[in-house]
């Protein structure tokens, strides 16, 4: 049991700051179960591992003054405005579970009239419809579940802002992604953002106990944000072109594949048959994984049968990364499989 148990809320739209202060509360020692609820104004929000320039339009982005951002999580893009409430549980290692925190949510959408259910392994469904998707995160002792809610969003916007790979039209189950998703209010007219977040709230504290400590950022009152240099630095970091957009990959071979778990673009930088650079990019929800892959790459002979051979024996020393080992063990074995057979 949580000796804190901690409420945020802001009416922060910008989702630099926000993203900010959501790592800010991560990287925190804590014994607390926190729950952030916060919006963001006209965003494409990317996974901490996916290339913007094919997850999304970045002219009509820039047309419409849309913000992009990256987050510290992986899995896809989602867009952001108004019509959405965000969520974000971060707790200790030892309180985190996934199906836990997911029934919070399910359980204030219920006592709003509308039953919802998990679905996959990062989506929550209603009517067999989409209204939020998921995404995990480890940080030293503390974890990160977060996800969007879609009250009453802009979906036309929504698919002219986010690019669908050729590999997901493919899918059956995406072939039409509008009738995939689904506004809360859609289900109940009479709801808002106040009356979800209120619920949530609720479901919050009857889970986890009474809230002994609430904290409301607001737009207006900048000096009431953390003091620390570390936030100061997120947030710039945030903005920043080189976080949001990063290098365009510089290439000699390109490997793209969409899996089960995920889609997948390799970029590799090739002298004499090594590989000296490898730049990988993907929607996968094992964050730190797709992040550790380059090193598992690079100074390798571009041959398949070695790179998968190297992907099998990285298992052992890549178990640290993710609570879930079926998972990342999947992602591997998918992987030197596709490889071995492509190279």
């Amino acid at each position: 049991m949580a000796r804190n148990i901690k409420i945020i809320t802001t009416d922060i739209k910008n989702p630099w700051i926000n993203l900010a202060l959501e790592e800010h509360f991560l990287s925190q020692p804590t014994d607390t179960a926190c729950l952030f609820l916060w919006q963001n104004k006209d965003t494409v929000v990317i996974g901490r591992n996916q290339n913007p320039w094919t997850e999304c339009n970045l002219n009509l982005m820039e047309e419409d003054n849309v913000r992009l951002a990256r987050r510290i999580t992986g899995g896809g893009a989602v867009f952001h405005d108004r019509g959405n409430l965000n969520f974000s549980f971060i707790l200790s290692r030892d309180l985190y579970d996934v199906k836990r925190q997911s029934q919070v949510i399910l359980k204030a959408l219920s006592s709003l009239g509308i039953e919802g259910t998990m679905s996959g392994r990062n989506d929550m469904t209603a009517k067999g419809r989409k209204f939020s998707g998921n995404a995990y995160g480890l940080r030293g002792t503390n974890a990160l579940h977060h996800g969007t809610l879609l009250i009453d969003a802009d979906i036309d916007r929504m698919y002219r802002y986010l690019l669908v790979s050729a590999d997901k039209k493919k899918i059956p189950e995406t072939a039409s992604v509008r009738n995939r998703v689904i506004n809360l209010r859609d289900i109940n007219p009479s709801l808002n953002i106040e009356k979800v977040k209120d619920a949530v709230i609720e479901a919050f504290e009857d889970e986890y106990g009474p809230c002994t400590e609430r904290i409301h950022y607001s737009e207006k009152c900048g000096c009431m944000w953390p003091k620390d240099a570390a936030f100061r630095r997120i947030v710039a970091r945030n903005g920043s072109w080189e976080w949001c957009y990063g290098e365009t990959p510089d290439h000699d071979m390109t490997l793209k594949n969409r899996f089960s778990w995920g889609g997948i673009e390799l970029f590799f930088k090739l002298v004499d048959g090594l590989i000296v650079k490898a730049e990988i990019y993907s929607d996968a929800l094992c964050e730190e994984l797709i992040g550790r892959l380059p090193e598992v790459f690079v100074g390798e002979k571009l041959s398949g049968c070695h790179l998968s051979q190297k992907l099998n024996k990285s298992k052992a020393t890549l178990t640290d990364l993710t609570k879930d080992s079926d998972y990342k063990d999947l992602v591997l074995d998918d992987l030197a499989a596709w490889i071995q057979g492509m190279l």
